[in-house]
């Protein structure tokens, strides 16, 4: 299995990414206190966005009983990141959500923030995950708003580079679920979903297990070259590569005239695990994201690594398709 390169990227993807030669960029604390257990042993899967020239973060933490909380953190540069609190700012309160909130997707829209993230009830009967949504001024206080779609998870939302949403006639739009089990849904209001219909990535039947991402539009992947209208749609999913199992990242395109049919793949992920950090871990041989911000003429791509840390890869534009 190859890592995609600048000269095997076809014009609307977005790439190549190089890891940040510090990774990990955040991890969970070395002597955990009473009010930090919530984030001991792992910390990853961050959504993250820039407003004001301040990277806002949230991330999941998940404490020895595999239970997840979500964190926030800020940052002037995108590289050193500052916990705003000991404690969780979303923490597991809801029928919905008692038994952890996870992977929070976040995106900034009308002066404020809104998080998209997984809930899990533990219910042993039925469904136990939703889509939970939360709302915030600050970035820092949330207000949950409860489920917004049932049983499933992993939401992207349609935005421009910079994350904030994007109307496609009228609507605003997200991709959503894992596994074969995938979907679009729209919105006119960002809190009322309503689910369009299923949709078909193109990818093989000898792949692994996916996960929706991160969907972007109105982007740019070279230099010199014209914004795309099209959405790229990152995923995450199961790969064998040398005879070995990786969970990877890579791209997709839909047409807008098509939102719910792959118009092109790539045939290799932009990032497959390699970093010791990525190799070894509570989930070994995994990275995944839940964002993609394009700020200061670079792709910025945090993610979980081996479900345990959180690592940043960056992508300049290319000089040319």
């Amino acid at each position: 299995m190859a890592q995609a390169r600048a000269a095997a990227l076809p014009s609307w993807a977005i790439g190549p990414f190089s890891r940040y030669k510090h990774n990990p960029i955040l991890t969970s604390p070395v002597v955990p206190t009473t009010a930090t257990l919530w984030e001991w042993p792992e910390v990853f899967n961050p959504g993250v966005v820039v407003v004001g020239g301040v990277f806002h973060m949230l991330y999941r933490g998940a404490d020895s009983g595999d239970v997840s909380s979500i964190g926030a953190a800020t940052s002037t540069n995108g590289y050193h990141f500052k916990r705003v609190s000991s404690h969780p700012v979303i923490s597991p309160s809801l029928p919905s959500d008692n038994q952890g909130v996870e992977d929070p997707r976040l995106y900034y829209r009308d002066s404020k923030y809104y998080a998209f993230f997984t809930g899990d009830s533990g219910a042993t009967v039925g469904a136990h995950i939703d889509i939970n949504e939360a709302v915030s001024t600050n970035g820092r206080t949330w207000t949950q708003l409860g489920p917004v779609l049932d049983n499933t998870k992993d939401a992207a939302v349609v935005t421009n580079p910079e994350g904030r949403p994007v109307r496609i006639s009228g609507h605003y739009l997200m991709y959503y679920g894992q596994f074969g089990q995938t979907f679009l849904a729209e919105s006119t209001d960002f809190v009322h979903w309503t689910t369009v219909g299923p949709v078909s990535a193109g990818l093989p039947t000898s792949d692994g297990g996916y996960e929706f991402c991160v969907a972007v539009t109105n982007y740019r992947t070279t230099s010199k070259g014209g914004v795309h209208k099209d959405i790229d749609l990152f995923i995450a999913g199961g790969l064998m590569g040398h005879g070995r199992w990786y969970y990877a990242i890579s791209e997709v395109e839909f047409n807008r005239s098509s939102l719910r049919v792959a118009a092109a793949r790539l045939g290799s992920p932009v990032l497959y695990p390699e970093a010791p950090y990525e190799i070894f871990g509570h989930t070994p041989h995994t990275v995944f994201m839940n964002d993609l911000i394009f700020y200061r003429d670079r792709w910025w791509m945090y993610y979980g690594a081996a479900d345990s840390v959180i690592g940043l890869a960056t992508a300049p534009l290319r000089a040319s398709s």
